[in-house]
């Protein structure tokens, strides 16, 4: 059963110009919620693909503030444009990455994609804004109720034309790169 307090909703939106954008949030009365840090990012599947099959994610993410497992359902279909990403989202903290990582193999989940990014996040309200640098490009990522992001949005200068509802995975595999969504060392 899904919940609000479990409902994601949100959008990504490619940017050019991180500075400019990160004076344009702060601007706009957003405060930094979490300071920019690195994230690596690895999802699970099961050998015959039953999660991806059923549109879930099984990720466990490492920054150096936190481990957290996520599992996110699939994504809410509506008769209505689809200009949101909405679904289900879990989220706990680990206290060991490497343990929960050797757990999840051995209740036979697999290694399915690796992600890395730098992230800082900003907040206002129950609006949330995540400025991402990633290997295939800059993002920003709206989360919050559809108005808030769209409001959101427009302030940035961005409007629902500019709203990308895709995976990095997705995104990734469309920028046609080979294996995983890691900067080179």
């Amino acid at each position: 059963m899904i919940t609000k307090k479990n409902l994601e909703i949100e959008i990504k939106i490619k940017i050019d110009n991180i500075i400019e954008t990160k004076k344009k949030i702060l601007n706009l009365g957003f405060k930094i919620f979490k300071e920019k840090t690195f994230e690596y990012n690895i999802t699970f599947d099961k050998e015959d693909k039953q999660l991806s099959k059923n549109n879930f994610l099984l990720r466990l993410r490492k920054t150096d503030y936190a481990n957290t497992l996520t599992f996110k359902g699939p994504v809410l279909k509506s008769n209505e444009p689809q200009n949101y990403k909405k679904r289900e989202e879990i989220e706990t903290e680990v206290s060991d990455f490497d343990k929960t990582r050797k757990i999840l193999y051995l209740l036979g989940f697999q290694l399915s994609f690796i992600y890395e990014k730098y992230r800082e996040i900003f907040s206002k309200g129950n609006v949330k804004i995540m400025v991402d640098q990633t290997p295939i490009g800059n993002y920003i990522e709206i989360e919050g109720k559809e108005s808030e992001i769209d409001n959101t949005a427009n302030q940035l200068g961005y409007n629902k034309s500019h709203y990308i509802t895709q995976s990095y995975h997705s995104l990734f595999l469309k920028s046609k790169n080979k294996g995983f969504m890691q900067f080179d060392p």
